[in-house]
Order: structure tokens, then sequence, then C-alpha cells
């Protein structure tokens, strides 16, 4: 599908009876499909590629985490019933539940990920504080926790992770803009094949929503013109 979206095939769409839309506008517009594009795909990379993408993005040493497990997409964590007194002040009292974007589990590790697009969304402390209590409070929770508040981060993000750690001791935190997915994507090296046809599309998906290598600077671009003469030779040119 993600192809047939790239290469113009795959049609229009009506959403809830508006006009008929493309499905490039749809899927752009949705930050769950960017979601589902991107990290169902890495679920599919050969673990040594696994290891070498959580490493490189976290820049942590990921041999600790031991072998993966499954990947969960926007699973549902139920509030205890009565909540924590610490927790209180932030509940409104009708939530029944958190839901994260994504929780990729590791023999000894959970990652939670909380995603915002490139061209919207914004980053919430009290929905990380909230997605981080239910998750932690499940019986099946893993001992060792990290959290990575992906996309649009706001300028108080070290902030809000100092505050959290606070509550949360056992969670790592990391914070950073889709570029850096993107570049670990396209710099690292691949070996099998498979791999490099699984991050092709990643980055594909990427550009779908904008997140692609910037244009060179103007003053590289003028050091490239400089170092390249152009030709003398104008022979080609015909009179009119």
């Amino acid at each position: 599908m993600l192809n047939a979206i790239l290469e113009g095939k795959a049609g229009r769409i009506m959403l809830n009876g508006s006009e008929p839309q493309s499905w490039r506008t749809v899927f752009q517009s949705y930050e769950d499909l960017l979601t589902a594009a991107i990290w169902s795909r890495v679920s599919y990379l050969s673990p040594a590629a696994m290891d070498q993408f959580f490493s490189e993005m976290l820049g942590i040493n990921r041999d600790s985490w031991g072998k993966f497990e499954s990947i969960t997409f926007w699973p549902k964590y139920v509030f205890p019933d009565p909540a924590d007194e610490k927790m209180q002040p932030f509940l409104s009292g009708d939530e029944r539940f958190a839901e994260p974007d994504l929780v990729i589990t590791f023999e000894h590790t959970a990652l939670i990920i909380e995603v915002k697009p490139p061209a919207g969304g914004r980053q919430y402390l009290q929905q990380w504080r909230k997605e981080l209590y239910t998750y932690l409070a499940d019986d099946n929770a893993k001992e060792s926790v990290h959290f990575l508040a992906l996309g649009n981060l706001p300028a108080t993000t070290e902030n809000w992770f100092q505050e959290l750690k606070t509550q949360f001791p056992q969670v790592e935190f990391h914070g950073m803009e889709w570029r850096r997915v993107r570049e670990v994507f396209q710099y690292a090296e691949w070996e099998a094949p498979q791999d490099k046809r699984i991050v092709a599309d990643c980055l594909k998906a990427l550009a779908l929503y904008g997140i692609r290598e910037p244009l060179l600077p103007w003053q590289q671009f003028h050091q490239f013109l400089a170092a390249t003469p152009l030709s003398t030779d104008f022979s080609f040119l015909k009179a009119q």
C-alpha cells in the first residue's frame, strides 16, 4: 500500500462524507499511519540490524536489553483503582486507561514510544505521566523501562524528563525529532539485502511526510561551482 501511495496509484477515498481525497493526503494527515508505516517495518529488521538501529538512535549499548520479543501498537493500560495518591492531582476522575503509541518489548526491557507527526501535534507532560504510570502498574510490565518522546519536542522537554525521573526512577528518558530517525536509517551501514530494502521503505515513508535530507546550503553550492569550471566551448549553440 505504501508503494501504491508513493507512486500515485492508490486512488481516492471519502472520509466521513467529505470530498474525495487522495490516499497521499490522508496518509500525511494521520500520525497513526506514519507510526504504523515506520515501526511495523522496523520489527522486520534482522536481529543484528535491530540492535544497530536502537543502539545508534538512542546512543546506548542495547546488549543488556536481550532478544526482541514483540511490538504492540496503541496498547491500552488500565488505571489502578484506586489510583496512587501522587497521581490523583493529574487525573480528571473519568479516565479508565492510557494509550501510548508503541510498546516494544525485549527480553529484559520495554521501550515506550509516544509519537507526534512532523507537521502538528504536541507532546504533553501529563500524557507521558499517565502512560508510564499505567504501564508500570500492569502485571506484565518489565522492570527496566525506556521512554522515547518522538517528534515536536517542546523547549521544556529536559525539565519534564527530570520531573518524571523523580516519580519513575526506573525509567530512562529519551527525546528526539524525526530527522534523527532519518539520519540513522540513511547513514548507518546495513549489511543484509533484506534490511536494506526495509530501510529504503522507511526512508520513502519519511519523505512522504517531508522528512528528507535537506538541500545543500548555498555556501556549499557556491564552493561546488567554484571548484567546477564551466566549459568555454559554446560551439553547440547555433545562430538563430
